[in-house]
């Protein structure tokens, strides 16, 4: 049996799927909507669901949901589930009218059918709280079926939407958030240690509105790599670098200077005296040390 990694149809969570046999297993490629069963979080009771293939092996922290295997969604299954796709996506121009004259300040994303359990998920963003219990009683007796309303993050806004279907990244290739990939949260923590404090924060930004997925790429390289380089803040005798005097051991205050800055594609060195700012190699900064 094997393990893969699945992205809720429904829930929009990342969920590791067990007993995955080996025959089936081999047949399977990413963005694959196969059929487990999970348990729900309140009862415990097993119930089905439709997940997409996300990547295929275990996530490395076992701190999420699980389910175990039951089929690939194929052939008549197939057919049926895109259809009842479709046909909720009829209603959903309806229910952002509604949604938004009640909840002016939510942004509806989309809708999708829990084929199992006969119900119409409606998803939305919004940075606020709503009671939902008289709307969500109105719109039931207006349709005649069960409904539930879903409140997702900004990321969700692009992921989740078939408006944003096809759209492209500043980097030219398809949005991470409409990709098979698994998506990270980039916080300010990646932003320093890559030396991007000073840039305009705007353009750190995706079409979501969070900072860039892209950011988490490097950020490995760039906190190994950092290793190499004297801390910011770090006080550094200029002499030797600069020939500024021939002092071996100068406590002159104009020959002090102070890391600023570093950048390890440059691979130099920003460092800030009382009178100027100079730009030195990392070589060079090592070689003086030694």
């Amino acid at each position: 049996m094997r393990e893969l990694t699945v992205l809720d149809w429904y829930t929009n969570k990342y969920i590791t799927v067990h007993e995955t046999p080996e025959e089936i297993f081999s047949q399977l490629k990413i963005g694959d909507k196969i059929i487990y069963a999970a348990p729900e979080m309140k009862s415990g009771t097993l119930k089905n669901t439709i997940w997409t293939i996300i990547q295929l092996k275990a996530l490395q922290e076992q701190t999420h949901q699980e389910g175990n295997f039951i089929r690939i969604l194929e052939g008549e299954e197939k057919a049926e589930f895109d259809q009842q796709q479709q046909l909720a996506l009829k209603i959903f121009p309806t229910f952002k009218k509604e949604f938004k004259a009640e909840f002016p300040n939510s942004i509806p994303i989309t809708v999708r059918f829990q084929i199992f359990s006969d119900q119409l998920f409606f998803f939305f963003f919004s940075e606020e709280r709503y009671v939902f219990t008289e709307f969500v009683k109105r719109f039931r007796e207006k349709l005649g079926m069960n409904i539930f309303l879903f409140q997702v993050g900004a990321r969700e806004i692009i992921r989740m939407s078939p408006e944003m279907d096809g759209m492209f990244g500043s980097c030219g290739n398809s949005l991470c958030c409409k990709s098979y990939r698994m998506l990270g949260n980039a916080d300010v923590d990646a932003v320093l240690q890559q030396n991007l404090e000073g840039r305009d924060i705007e353009r750190l930004k995706g079409r979501c509105g969070k900072l860039k997925c892209c950011l988490l790429y490097e950020l490995d390289l760039y906190i190994q790599e950092s290793k190499n380089y004297p801390h910011k803040g770090s006080k550094i005798n200029m002499c030797k670098l600069t020939n500024h005097c021939k002092e071996e051991n100068c406590q002159a205050e104009e020959c002090q200077g102070f890391v600023t800055s570093y950048n390890i594609i440059t691979q130099e060195v920003q460092i800030k005296t009382k009178d100027s700012y100079f730009r030195i190699p990392i070589s060079d900064l090592k070689n003086t040390s030694k």
